[in-house]
């Protein structure tokens, strides 16, 4: 659906009032950029009236846009962001950011360009990043991203901040050595950039330069001090975690003469081998459990009804 060209469709209207009509018109002349949420996506039909007034007819992906004020917006899919997408359901529920293409009175119909909108949003994000690294102060700040998904080979975490598509190691996620990351598409979280490719557009960023570094108290302890955990996994091949200071998991033990641990329970650890932090940044160590100090939480035993 390129600009300049009229398009039919079977829609609800754009605006209800005269009031909403005067805002819509404001936007649109002062080139102002609008957020609205996807509401939903349908296909639909439509008739397009280019400059030379020929006319063709086609399908076309839309997303329907609600507008802060009440309206609503019609953005076709080609026009939504500067990367194409085979399926924008996952956009269902979303915020992102518009300009007013056009609006069409007879119709009554609001035309919105988010790709516009996205290249916009881009080009101040670089002009501020560049200005940042000049002076010398781009690792100081932080950015607020949205997560959009994970590569399903390194486990790597893409991210969006203000329209750019970034990139996360699986390392820079936090200061936990885990097997399986807990991430959650479209959850906002705060980064910093570790990495630009100007010419190519390509920053690499970071969630754990966000977070309190647990090093700066577990730095402290030596082999035989005690420190109070929490067991966070228990794992057949894996072993028994258990987190600590700021949210750091280690690997953990248990003495013999005591029961299994269950995930949830407090617990008083033994330092066993010294907590360091390794070339790479992550930080590393090993304790042994050596005490429920709250009791043991029971585990209900489903069919123990069964001998009762």
């Amino acid at each position: 659906m390129a600009n300049q060209e009229k398009v039919t469709l079977t829609t609800v209207e754009s605006w209800n009032s005269q009031e909403q009509f005067y805002e819509l018109t404001a936007w649109h002349r002062n080139n102002e950029m609008v957020t609205g949420v996807v509401r939903s996506i349908v296909d639909k039909s439509y008739r397009a009236v280019s400059d030379d007034n020929s006319t063709k007819s086609s399908n076309a992906e839309v997303l329907i846009i609600a507008l802060p004020n009440g309206t609503t917006g019609y953005c076709a899919a080609d026009n939504f962001l500067t990367r194409e997408f085979k399926n924008y359901k996952q956009f269902v529920g979303r915020k992102a950011h518009f300009y007013i293409d056009s609006i069409l009175i007879e119709e009554n119909m609001l035309i919105l360009n988010g790709k516009k909108a996205q290249e916009q949003r881009i080009n101040l994000l670089w002009e501020e990043i560049l200005s940042y690294e000049k002076e010398g102060t781009l690792a100081t700040h932080t950015f607020k991203g949205i997560v959009t998904g994970q590569h399903n080979t390194n486990g790597g975490i893409f991210v969006n901040v203000d329209g750019q598509d970034c990139f996360m190691p699986r390392i820079e996620w936090s200061w936990n050595e885990r097997e399986a990351l807990s991430i959650s598409e479209g959850e906002t979280i705060e980064v910093k950039i570790l990495r630009i490719d100007s010419e190519n557009k390509r920053i690499v960023v970071s969630r754990r330069q966000t977070l309190p570094d647990p090093y700066t108290f577990l730095e402290k302890l030596k082999v035989g001090d005690s420190i109070a955990g929490k067991v966070s996994r228990v794992d057949p091949q894996h072993g028994i975690f258990v987190t600590l200071e700021s949210g750091l998991d280690v690997k953990a033990s248990k003495v013999r003469a005591l029961e299994e641990p269950v995930i949830g329970d407090m617990v008083n650890c033994r330092i066993v081998k010294e907590i360091v932090r390794t070339e790479n940044g992550r930080i590393q160590g090993r304790v042994v459990i050596v005490k429920y100090p709250n009791g043991k939480r029971k585990v209900k035993d489903l069919g123990q009804f069964l001998f009762e």
